[in-house]
């Protein structure tokens, strides 16, 4: 059953003979609905601070929801960003290698073909300086089988002619 206040001190008892002095039940009364008032003012303002505080631990709960979310993607971003820079990295290293691999066989290549080049003209040279030879040779077997002049003191010495060779030797 719920008094209020007001209704304690308009309470009126009933007087009976020789019964209770009325002005000490009024005092006492009084009392009784100022401290009734004062608890219900003081309850009253516990449940707002109770309600208020209450909706502060609503707000935080949330936004510390909001922040474990925000965490939990962040790191997850994270988690991705390098696994897409290893990923990247390792992909421009596999690049890299294949590249490396690329130029080393073109060297090899190159320096394969060089080297085709160049004992191409060692047979050429060794060729040629086998065939200055035998020409040399055939030349000098020609001049050692002709027979030898005497020279007439007086006689004109042979000029050599204009296209090669000297006068009135045999031509070849």
């Amino acid at each position: 059953m719920e008094i209020s206040p007001l209704e304690i001190t308009q309470r009126e008892f009933a007087r009976k003979f020789r019964g209770l002095d009325p002005e000490e039940v009024q005092t006492f009364l009084e009392q009784i609905a100022e401290e009734m008032t004062r608890l219900v003012q003081e309850t009253t303002e516990q449940a707002a601070q109770i309600q208020r505080l209450e909706a502060q631990v609503r707000v935080n709960q949330e936004r510390e929801e909001s922040l474990r979310n925000t965490l939990v993607t962040a790191q997850k971003i994270t988690e991705d960003m390098k696994a897409n820079a290893k990923r990247e990295a390792d992909l421009i290293v596999k690049e890299g290698e294949l590249n490396a691999e690329r130029l080393l066989e073109q060297a090899h290549r190159k320096l394969a073909q060089v080297q085709a080049e160049v004992a191409e003209l060692i047979r050429q040279r060794d060729l040629f300086a086998a065939k200055l030879r035998a020409i040399l040779k055939t030349h000098l077997e020609l001049l050692e089988a002709q027979p030898a002049r005497p020279v007439t003191p007086g006689a004109p010495t042979p000029q050599p002619r204009p296209g090669g060779g000297t006068p009135g030797a045999p031509t070849g």
